[in-house]
């Protein structure tokens, strides 16, 4: 049977933008996504990827509709969610004064985490993402790819049953978007850790996600395995799909 993490129903998010103007950011999204997936959450910009995933966090309140996370209400469970997800937003901030593992240990000490197991997981961490020789230096003279291994590994210090991530590799090298990516995939065949992924990189996401939506002005245009869209769109790759849905061509069929 599978084990849904996710799921909304007709969710929808509106802002007023003044003199009653209203900008529909979500409308009636419905989608379901499972434990140990990555899933990847594709669209151009403002086509709803943000909102959606801070209604899922409880940064933001549905307009209409339904979310749940952990079978739990973003509207009435929400601290009961935010123990168990993590997210790794595009611009997170970092605290430049402390060393590499002083930012792990910091934040995932925020959470109660006893010292031992925190210190344990921070060793892991720092030795998966390649940091460990540098585990002692500020983070102020690390470059962009270096600091965001950092926070993709605080991220991952509360062991979150879901990861959250908005373009986990922007400004990473080569090497190290490599690290990045198996970490994720570690985390999803072998610790069954649900991750939801925006990128911009659709190799990344043909390479990662087991599932993607797109979304384009608020709307869910599609889901499903990137195979699965080639086939129904008749398409020669999740580009020609992803182009073809967000800018009206180069999708025939479904």
């Amino acid at each position: 049977m599978t084990d849904t993490v996710i799921r909304t129903e007709s969710l929808t998010k509106i802002f007023e933008k003044g003199k009653k103007r209203e900008v529909v950011a979500l409308d009636k999204v419905s989608i379901e996504i499972n434990r140990g997936e990555v899933f990847g959450l594709l669209g151009p910009n403002g086509a709803g990827k943000t909102t959606l995933i801070r209604i899922l966090i409880g940064l933001l309140t549905p307009t209409a509709g339904n979310a749940w996370v952990l079978g739990c209400d973003v509207t009435q469970d929400i601290d009961y969610i935010r123990e168990r997800v993590s997210l790794l937003p595009q611009e997170a901030g970092i605290y430049d004064r402390l060393t590499a593992r002083e930012n792990l240990v910091y934040y995932g000490g925020l959470y109660g985490i006893p010292d031992d197991d925190l210190h344990n997981r921070a060793d892991r961490l720092l030795d998966t993402v390649g940091l460990r020789e540098k585990e002692d230096y500020q983070v102020k003279g690390f470059s962009g790819g270096m600091k965001r291994k950092v926070l993709v590994a605080r991220a991952l210090i509360i062991e979150p049953e879901i990861v959250f991530m908005d373009e986990p590799t922007t400004g990473v090298d080569t090497i190290g978007a490599r690290v990045v990516r198996n970490v994720l995939k570690k985390l999803s065949s072998e610790q069954k850790r649900t991750i939801i992924l925006t990128t911009h990189d659709l190799n990344e996401v043909a390479e990662l996600c087991d599932r993607v939506g797109i979304l384009n002005e608020g709307n869910l245009v599609a889901v499903g395995k990137p195979s699965e869209l080639e086939e129904q769109f008749k398409a020669a790759d999740l580009e020609e799909v992803f182009m073809g849905l967000v800018t009206g061509e180069g999708v025939y069929g479904q």
